[in-house]
C-alpha cells in the first residue's frame, strides 16, 4: 500500500519531570501547505476533522517513530503512550517515550532542539481539488488513514532513506482529468465572455463597474459627454471646482483594490472606523504579575498603566495629468491604466509613512517608534534573523506574521544556504498567493526601510492601526488650463493617519 509523506517544522515540547513525554503538532488543519511537485505543482491542507475521523475509525496501532524507522518505536497508541487528538488548530501529539536506550538518545536530541521537524505517514481516501492560477492547483485532503508519526531531522533525508528500506511511497500525485477539464472549460468560457463583454446578458456586476469607471475617465454619461460636469445626476458627483467630478461610489474600490493588491502592508494592518474628532487608542505599557497568597491574605493589586496612541487624519494624495491623446487610444484600458498609475503612487506614499514616517503631516512610522523593540545586530545572518522572529510572543508570531525586508537584505539573505546546500529563503503560499518565505512566515521586498533598519518582523494586524477618516476620493478636473492642453487631470487623495498600537506584535532588525 503506497504512503504519502507530509512534514513540518514543530515546537516540540519536552517535559523536565523525568517522564520523557514530549508534545507538539503535528500538522495544522486548514493551513496551506508550501509549493509541493515539479512539473505538477499544487498547495494543500487537511480539512478539519480529518485526522479526527482517522483515529476514530482505525482498527490498527499508530506508532510514534524515530526517522520513520519501525524497528525504533518511540511510543504506540497500543499502550497508551502516544496519545492523538485533533483540536481546533490541528493534530495534537502527546507521547511518552519508552526508555529504551534508542527511547533515552532520542529524547535528549528533541529535548536539545537537534530534532524538531515532525512528519506524519498517511493514505489519502478522499480529496478535492481546484484551480488557484496556471499550472498551481489547491488540493484538499478531506479523508485520510494515518499510519504513523515521526520526529526527523532532515524533510528531504527522511524521503530517500524511507524509500531505500522498500517503503512505497506516492512520488508524483496525479491531479483529477475532470479537474483540469473542468478548469480548461472556465478558461474558454471566460475568454468568451471577454469577446461578448458588453452583451447584456454576459454582463456581470464587476463589468457594469468596470464600465462606469470608462465613462468618468471620459467624461461621460450613458453615451453623453458631461457639459462642464456641472449637471451630472446620481452617478457623478459635482465637486464644487469647475470642470471637475468625483468618482461614483460604485466604482472607487477599483482603486483601493489595486492599492491593497500592490500593498500587503496597507493590507495587513488593522484598519479601525472612522469616529469624529480624535481616535485615541488605549496601549497597555507594562502589567505586574499575577501570584498565589495565603489564606486570609488579600490578593496583590495590578497596576495597569497605559499609554494612548491618537489617529487625527493627514491627507494622503496623487494625481496625474493624462494627455486626452492617451485616454482616447482605445488600444489600451483606459480604466487599468489610472486606476494602476494612481495607486502605485498613493501605495508608494502610505507604505513610506507606515514604514519610516515621523509624524506631524505623515503618519508615525515603525522605524521611528521609540516604542517598537529593537534587535540590536551587527551584520545581517541567519541567526540574527532567527532571533528577530524569536523575539515576538509566540501568540504572535503565526502564520499571519510576515517580514518586511530593503531590496538589498533580502538579495543578500536569498543566497544563504545550511549545511546541505538548502536555501533558507523559500517558496510558499500566503492566504493563497505563491510567496517567498523565511522560517514558514512570508517576506515582503521594499525599496523604502533605511540600511539602518534593513528588516521588520510583525503581526501586522496586531500592530498597526490604520484610522480611515475619508475614503480615497478621485476627481477628474478638466478647466481651462487642462482644455487649452489638451490634458485631464485626475487627483486622488485620502484621509487617514496610523500608528504602532501594539509594540508586542512587532520588532524591528537594527545595524548597531
Amino acid at each position: 500500500m503506497k504512503m504519502e509523506l507530509r512534514v513540518t517544522v514543530s515546537d516540540l515540547h519536552t517535559n523536565t519531570d523525568g517522564t520523557m513525554t514530549v508534545s507538539g503538532y503535528v500538522n495544522e488543519t486548514g493551513q496551506l501547505s508550501n509549493v509541493l511537485g515539479v512539473t505538477k505543482r499544487f498547495v494543500e491542507k487537511i480539512a478539519k476533522g480529518a485526522f479526527s475521523r482517522a483515529i476514530q475509525s482505525t482498527s490498527k496501532d499508530i506508532d510514534f517513530l524515530a526517522e520513520h524507522k519501525g524497528d525504533l518505536i518511540l511510543a504506540s497508541t497500543r499502550n497508551g503512550s502516544l496519545r492523538l487528538t485533533e483540536d481546533n488548530k490541528g493534530l495534537y501529539m502527546e507521547a511518552t517515550i519508552a526508555s529504551t536506550s534508542w527511547g533515552k538518545d532520542y529524547y535528549e536530541l528533541i529535548n536539545s532542539g537537534i530534532l524538531r521537524n515532525m512528519s506524519f505517514g498517511f493514505r489519502t481516501i478522499k480529496d478535492s481539488w481546484r484551480l488557484l492560477e496556471s499550472n498551481l492547483y489547491e488540493r484538499t485532503i478531506e479523508e485520510l488513514e494515518l499510519f504513523e508519526v515521526s520526529v526527523v531531522k532532515n524533510p528531504a533525508y527522511s524521503q530517500s532513506t524511507i524509500a531505500a528500506r522498500g517503503i512505497d511511497l506516492v512520488k508524483d500525485i496525479e491531479i483529477p482529468k475532470e479537474v483540469k477539464i473542468n478548469n480548461q472549460l472556465k478558461e474558454k468560457r471566460k475568454m468568451e465572455k471577454t469577446v461578448v463583454k458588453y452583451g447584456i446578458e454576459e454582463r456581470t456586476q464587476e463589468q457594469l463597474e468596470l464600465e462606469q469607471f470608462e465613462s468618468f475617465v471620459f467624461g461621460k454619461q450613458n453615451g453623453q459627454e458631461i457639459a462642464g460636469n456641472r449637471n451630472s445626476e446620481v452617478r457623478f458627483n459635482t465637486t464644487g471646482t469647475a470642470g471637475g467630478a468625483v468618482i461614483p461610489e460604485s466604482v472607487h474600490n477599483q482603486v483601493i483594490k489595486k492599492v491593497e493588491e500592490r500593498s500587503p502592508i496597507f493590507e495587513m494592518a488593522r484598519k479601525f472606523p472612522s469616529v469624529a474628532g480624535t481616535l485615541t487608542i488605549a496601549r497597555e505599557d507594562s502589567l505586574d504579575d499575577a501570584g498565589f497568597v495565603g489564606e486570609g491574605i488579600n490578593l496583590k493589586q495590578l497596576a495597569m498603566d497605559f499609554e494612548t496612541v491618537k489617529l487625527e487624519q493627514k491627507r494622503a494624495g496623487a494625481y496625474i495629468r493624462a494627455s486626452n491623446q492617451l485616454l482616447n487610444d482605445t488600444a489600451i484600458s483606459t480604466s487599468d491604466y489610472i486606476a494602476d498609475l494612481l495607486s502605485r503612487k498613493l501605495l508608494k506614499a502610505i507604505e513610506k509613512s507606515i514604514l519610516v514616517g515621523t509624524g506631524g503631516n505623515e503618519f508615525n512610522g515603525i522605524v521611528n517608534d521609540t516604542f517598537v523593540p529593537a534587535v540590536k545586530v551587527k551584520k545581517v545572518e541567519i541567526d540574527e534573523l532567527m532571533d528577530l522572529h524569536n523575539s515576538l510572543p509566540y501568540d504572535y508570531a503565526d502564520g499571519n506574521a510576515a517580514f518586511i525586508m530593503a531590496r538589498k537584505t533580502y538579495n543578500q539573505i536569498a543566497k544563504l544556504k545550511d549545511a546541505l546546500g538548502h536555501s533558507y529563503v523559500q517558496n510558499g503560499v500566503v492566504n493563497g498567493r505563491p510567496t517567498r518565505t523565511l522560517f514558514g512566515k512570508a517576506i515582503y521586498i521594499t525599496d523604502v526601510l533605511p540600511e539602518s533598519t534593513p528588516v521588520i518582523f510583525a503581526n501586522f494586524y496586531h500592530a498597526y492601526a490604520i484610522m480611515i477618516k475619508q475614503a480615497a476620493r478621485l476627481q477628474r478636473t478638466v478647466d481651462t488650463e487642462n482644455a487649452l492642453a489638451g490634458t485631464t487631470t485626475f487627483v486622488l487623495d485620502s484621509y487617514m493617519d496610523g500608528a504602532v498600537y501594539n509594540p508586542q506584535a512587532i520588532a524591528k532588525l537594527v545595524i548597531a
